[in-house]
């Protein structure tokens, strides 16, 4: 599962490669939101992987608020799609689909740890 901070920059890790047909894909991510159907999408070129060992998985780099300012937190299902166009945003359209899964995007001041208070661990024993 991806986990997108509004107003920060998430590194994103994939598996792309098992799938993919092209030799320099540009990566259409698509996303839609499991509570209203409301979709974005945006295109990551092929260079912008930060990973070094690209056979086995892709790393990138997203500012968040640049896609996702202005949309409701909450859960969104996403697909990566390879292509050669580094500007169409219609999945249709794409190459091929190398993957699926599922997003939670929450503002800065909904996202904290779960914090666990540490229990008593006295035990009483009595002699029957």
């Amino acid at each position: 599962m991806i986990h997108f901070i509004k107003g920060q920059t998430t590194k994103v890790v994939v598996t792309l490669k098992e799938k993919q047909t092209l030799s320099a894909p540009n990566y259409l991510f698509y996303f839609t939101s499991r509570a209203t159907d409301n979709t974005k999408a945006f295109v990551i070129l092929n260079n912008a992987d930060l990973s070094n060992y690209k056979d086995r998985f892709n790393a990138f780099n997203i500012v968040t608020n640049s896609y996702f300012a202005n949309y409701d937190s909450g859960e969104y299902t996403y697909a990566i799609y390879e292509q050669t166009s580094s500007s169409n945003l219609n999945p249709a359209l794409a190459t091929n689909l190398l993957e699926v899964g599922q997003m939670s995007l929450k503002n800065a001041t909904e996202f904290e740890f779960t914090t666990y208070n540490q229990t008593n661990n006295t035990f009483i024993v009595r002699d029957i």
